[in-house]
């Protein structure tokens, strides 16, 4: 009885706090177009990046290694910029190549005096600002493709995503009786599992119908894509979750961050920065 209320309570804080973000980024969304609302959509991923990235160094600490925070966040803030801007503003394509570059060579100066774990150090402050800041990133270049399809597939990316969260969320919670395997999550169950394949793929079909009925042709979706588009980002959410979930279990925390109802940035976003990465490049080949 007690472990149901806890869930019920979890529950709300999650709807109270989801309440509050969601109109705030549709907002955002509908006037994307408007120089400053642009201006403002960037600062906000940027800004989201830096904490990502910074609930990921206390992960690293937590694992009694050295990360340079403010290195890692300003990479990571400065790697959204430069994935952002080369087609927005005409720039050459190549400079978030050079910013990663950047990134190693900084964190091999900042470890010269600090040899102990520097090879450590040095690859997980990479892995970090690869994992957080390139995927948000990538979701920036979604929703400001050339054509006018972008905020299609962005909503595309993140619906789906989520469903998979809600589907295997609210499955595994409330009817899931069969545990996955222990390595891969102590929590985690086979119907929570399915049931976000199911919901991911039926909301990636819904979605096409719907694109058909109110006729936005520029949503380049098929309906057999859509069947293993939505399978496949079902797929990667999961993993991307289970990721994460590793990441924090390694490190002995429960939540990256303490905001209320939602834990932190990595925990909301834990399965898109699987799938948008997959979902752009895919968009890239159609």
């Amino acid at each position: 009885m007690k472990n149901q209320s806890s869930n019920i309570s979890d529950l709300s804080r999650r709807v109270i706090c989801y309440s509050i973000i969601i109109p705030v980024v549709v907002l955002l969304l509908v006037y994307r177009l408007n120089p400053i609302i642009q201006i403002v959509n960037v600062l906000f991923v940027a800004l989201i990046a830096g904490v990502g990235v910074w609930e990921y160094a206390r992960l690293m600490k937590a694992k009694a290694l050295h990360p340079p925070s403010n290195l890692l966040i300003f990479v990571g803030i400065l790697e959204v910029f430069a994935i952002y801007a080369p087609p927005a503003l005409g720039l050459w394509n190549q400079i978030s190549v050079i910013i990663l570059l950047f990134s190693v060579v900084a964190l091999c100066v900042y470890y010269f005096n600090k040899i102990d774990n520097a090879l450590v150090n040095i690859a997980t402050g990479f892995f970090g600002v690869c994992y957080v800041a390139i995927p948000l990133a990538l979701m920036l270049r979604i929703l400001y493709l050339p054509s006018q399809d972008g905020i299609g597939w962005l909503i595309y990316l993140v619906a789906v995503t989520k469903m998979t969260d809600v589907g295997a969320y609210f499955v595994g919670k409330f009817f899931g009786k069969n545990k996955l395997p222990s390595e891969l999550s102590p929590n985690k169950t086979l119907e929570g599992a399915i049931m976000g394949l199911v919901t991911a793929t039926g909301t990636s079909i819904g979605l096409y119908y719907l694109a058909q009925h109110v006729h936005f042709d520029a949503f380049a979706l098929t309906l057999s894509r859509s069947v293993w588009l939505g399978l496949l980002i079902g797929i990667l959410a999961q993993v991307g979750d289970l990721a994460e979930s590793l990441l924090k279990r390694d490190a002995k925390v429960k939540d990256s961050n303490k905001i209320p109802g939602i834990g932190g940035v990595l925990d909301v976003l834990d399965s898109l920065l699987f799938t948008a990465p997959f979902t752009y490049f895919i968009i890239q080949g159609f």
